[in-house]
């Protein structure tokens, strides 16, 4: 027994002295942070993502796969793959937004998807269709650049065909070999004199139109074949005596079994055996779109196509026989689709022999829908939302109830409302509509919490309608708090080009609808283009679309409303004339300004505008000629506040704020001799013309984001010097001594006076692709920078980082932050976690009623919503207040503030009956 614990307890000795040292360990690393997140039960809560790919331009079916998809590759250079069932991202990769990037080819086989990407050098890679990894890249480089742009790509049996056409001339043809790009001998020259621009490629045949009017000739060859086999055809033969003929050639749509192509949208041909072969059934539309596929009874025909009256319609029929497919049919004058696009169809048989078709079809609006052969619509994808050019928040009106109460109260109820019986009464009758409501809602309490919340406005004024208007002229209303799109509008005059929307009256004023109206350009003449609408239900309201006949220079709106709450269009065309919309509210045009920049010249002009008693005149006030090219440009924002009019020294005097409402930042790209690329930024006056402030920047060249809020200017810039990103900051300051009236209007024409400027640079560890600052209902609350950086993050950046007067150590204010010349961008500001956002191109902001909160909207590729807190959430309690701890502490100092009472009024009785 003795000799057992003798050579027990050294051991034991020794595990306690290990543990004792691991304890360090253990304490050392419980100090290090190695996580930055948040509460998992807030993913989703506040925020949600919305992911697409952009308008398509390949499409392809993948039935080969386990899971079934469909690989597309689309014009903002994305490859990705669909759920084949419900339309979702399977998966993404997203290449270079310039021509490096741009999707030549899409090729997919059995379980390999092939591209070609860029424009010389060209990038040859292949990816897994199941899950999208890369598995093999090669590069090609041209040595004809200048005709490099005209290059064709197929695939044909296992081999990328290449075909470089010299029109008039021949046609250059090489082969690779897909997976290592080995070229297969050197490159084949074919004679061909016939070729010009109007030549189709229907692989592998190569088809052109020559001659002269009157004697067509129709000539094709194929270019992979060993011999040269060029097929000519007169092409009258194939028109009748009495028919005009073009020449025009299109090849079919998606992707046809056979090589055919379409002659001056009327006839349909296809190349079989080295002939040309004519389609017994003609095009039944000019602008429908075609394509020949397998189906179940041999090769079938389609055609789809959009008329005015009577809407989608879609035939089939059999290619040998020229028989309808009655199977294949849709004509639905509900289906809004326009000038569809067949992009690929797959049919099989199913169990009972039946085709069972799937077309994916493309519109002109961008949004791409998966077909049945009956014309039913599976799934859609708004891919318009991809290019979004403009939004405006709109709060939501107020509910019945709110409104009736809201009604007893301004002026107009003082006057409906002259006795106080009357508003007793009215009184009354609003507590009766309240209390029937309250009962309905109990009694279906039930059903209202399946049902979707009402559009009506909530307490907090958190609930409101984005209205989206994107590139290709497609109009959205969305939910903010689900982002579910309420109404869409296609309208394909409006070109969106220098785009701007307006909300020309709230919902707050009830019964009067909300009031938004779109300015743009139209497609065809270029001229004014104007669109009013609801942004509640997406109705057209007030002047509906209007075209104007002039091009529009500027516009505006009338900050004054008129009788109908609702504010006036002020439009400014190149004449120099004004027209205001509606013209009744001219007579409200009284000492009103505008300014219009030349974006190429920099050049700026203000005006003055004054009604006569006839009509608004507008006088040129002022010119200024910057000398650059404009870059971007921020002005002070409509219905901002400022925080506070001046901000507290350490010798407790006050710095009083240069707020001027119409300070305009301009940021320029001004050319140098001997530094090349000049940054300067100039704030002006826009109703003086008076320069404020300006800096400069040598050897660098402005990023296109510019903010103003308040007395603060930033823009951005990339520094060819030292090869970074800096941000420049400006505020701008009256003094110690206050030279504006307090309290008073802010008016530019006060004299020439000018304002302090404070300026410095910082160092911005990241390519910033939009910025912008948060907003509130008071400017209350502390303003922060949002960035969306090229990382695919928004970084919340607090402005006390980025204001100016971060001196050094000895010489700055009580409590400012030391001065370090690079920017912290601290992980846990992220605002979308991990929730990575691609190509953000602009961030906008919106106040809440809760003057801690502010709305954040980022749109790009991907569209995301969250709000944001700058100074917490002061005014609103937290999550995780515990109501019942509150509710128990109260009830029990009520019963004991009660119970003391007593035995107090006990004790006193007793004292005094002694």
């Amino acid at each position: 027994m003795g000799t057992l614990s003798f050579t027990i307890k050294p051991n034991f000795l020794g595990l306690l002295k290990f543990l004792n040292s691991m304890n360090w360990f253990i304490v050392f690393f419980s100090l290090i942070n190695l996580s930055l997140c948040i509460y998992e039960d807030q993913i989703g809560k506040f925020d949600w993502r919305q992911t697409y790919v952009g308008r398509i331009k390949f499409a392809h079916f993948d039935t080969v796969s386990t899971a079934k998809k469909i690989i597309v590759a689309t014009e903002e250079n994305v490859l990705a793959a669909l759920h084949l069932k419900t339309g979702q991202v399977v998966w993404r990769h997203v290449f270079e937004s310039a021509s490096s990037g741009n999707i030549q080819l899409l090729h997919v086989d059995s379980d390999k998807v092939t591209t070609v990407t860029g424009s010389n050098p060209y990038l040859v890679r292949g990816w897994d269709s199941a899950t999208g990894v890369l598995i093999w890249e090669w590069p090609i480089t041209i040595l004809d650049d200048e005709r490099a742009h005209l290059s064709e790509w197929w695939v044909q049996h296992g081999m990328l065909v290449h075909m470089l056409p010299s029109f008039g001339s021949h046609l250059e043809v090489s082969m690779y070999n897909l997976m290592t790009g080995a070229n297969r001998g050197a490159t084949s020259k074919l004679p061909a004199v016939w070729t010009n621009e109007g030549c189709i490629l229907t692989p592998p045949y190569y088809t052109c139109v020559s001659g002269k009017m009157g004697s067509y000739l129709l000539q094709s060859i194929d270019v992979t074949a060993d011999a040269i086999q060029l097929i000519s055809k007169p092409l009258s033969s194939f028109f009748k005596d009495n028919e005009i003929i073009e020449g025009n050639l299109r090849p079919l749509d998606g992707h046809s079994t056979l090589s055919g192509f379409i002659i001056d949208d009327r006839y349909i041909l296809f190349i079989k055996n080295s002939e040309y072969h004519l389609l017994n059934t003609k095009l039944l539309d000019q602008s429908a779109s075609a394509v020949i596929t397998d189906g179940a009874s041999g090769q079938t025909l389609v055609q789809m196509w959009t008329h005015d009256v009577k809407g989608f319609s879609m035939k089939a029929h059999n290619i040998a026989t020229g028989k309808e497919i009655s199977e294949i049919f849709c004509s639905d004058a509900t289906l809004e689709i326009p000038e569809p696009e067949i992009l690929d169809v797959v049919c099989m048989n199913t169990a009972r022999e039946q085709p069972a078709c799937r077309l994916l079809v493309n519109g002109a609006d961008d949004a791409v829908h998966l077909l049945q052969q009956g014309g039913r619509v599976l799934w859609s994808r708004e891919e318009a939302l991809a290019n979004v050019v403009a939004a405006e928040f709109v709060d939501l009106p107020v509910s019945d109830t709110d409104a009736a109460l809201e009604s007893e109260f301004g002026k107009e109820a003082a006057r409906a409302y002259s006795s106080i019986w009357a508003a007793f009464i009215r009184r009354l009758h609003t507590q009766y509509q309240q209390l029937q409501a309250l009962l309905q809602n109990l009694h279906t309490e039930t059903s209202i919490q399946d049902s979707k919340s009402p559009l009506v406005r909530d307490y907090f004024n958190l609930h409101k309608i984005i209205v989206l208007v994107t590139e290709v002229g497609k109009i959205f209303g969305m939910d903010n708090l689900s982002g579910e799109l309420l109404w869409r509008r296609y309208d394909p005059s409006l070109n969106t080009e220098n785009v701007v929307l307006f909300t020309r009256r709230t919902a707050r004023h009830p019964p009067l609808d909300a009031y938004v109206t779109i300015v743009g350009k139209h497609e065809e003449t270029g001229n004014g283009y104007i669109i009013s609408l609801n942004p509640i239900r997406g109705t057209l309201v007030g002047e509906r679309t209007l075209r104007l006949d002039l091009r529009v220079l500027q516009c505006a709106v009338l900050h004054t409303a008129d009788s109908e709450k609702l504010h006036a269009l002020i439009l400014l065309d190149e004449d120099e004339t004004v027209q205001v919309l509606p013209v009744s509210a001219a007579p409200l045009v009284q000492n009103m300004y505008l300014y219009v920049a030349d974006k190429e010249s920099g050049h700026m002009q203000g005006y003055s505008l004054k009604y006569d008693g006839a009509s608004v005149r507008a006088a040129r006030t002022w010119s200024v000629r910057l000398g650059g090219r404009v870059t971007a440009l921020a002005g002070n924002g409509r219905g901002t506040h400022s925080q506070a009019a001046g901000r507290p020294l350490a010798d407790r005097s006050v710095l009083y704020k240069y707020s001027n409402p119409n300070l305009v930042l301009v940021v320029l790209d001004v050319p140098d001799p001997v530094h090349k690329d000049v940054v300067t930024a100039v704030a002006i006056d826009a109703v003086s013309g008076a320069i404020v402030a300006a800096s400069s920047h040598r050897r660098a060249r402005a990023l296109p984001i510019a903010v103003h809020f308040d007395n603060c200017l930033a823009y951005f810039y990339r520094s060819d010097k030292h090869r970074r990103v800096e941000v420049a900051t400006m505020e701008l300051y009256e003094g110690k001594e206050r030279w504006t009236p307090a309290g008073g209007q802010f008016s530019s024409l006060w004299g020439a006076r000018s304002p302090g400027v404070e300026r410095q640079t910082y160092i911005l560890p990241a390519t910033p692709l939009a910025a912008t600052h948060t907003r509130t209902e008071r400017a209350l609350a502390d303003t922060h920078l949002l960035l969306a950086l090229s990382n695919g993050m928004i970084s919340e950046m607090p402005w006390t980082w980025l204001e100016p007067r971060r001196g050094a150590s000895e010489a700055r204010e009580e409590g400012a932050i030391p001065y370090e010349p690079e920017l912290p961008l601290a992980p846990d500001a992220a605002l979308n976690y991990n929730q990575t956002l691609l190509r953000t191109r602009r961030v906008y902001t919106a106040p809440a009623a809760l003057e801690s909160t502010s709305l954040v909207l980022a749109v790009g590729l991907d569209i995301f919503y969250t709000r944001v807190a700058p100074s917490k959430t002061f005014d609103l309690l937290k999550e995780d207040f515990d109501y019942n701890l509150i509710t128990i502490v109260l009830v029990a100092l009520i019963v004991a503030t009660y119970s003391t009472k007593y035995f107090a009024s006990r004790k006193m009785l007793k004292m005094a009956w002694k």
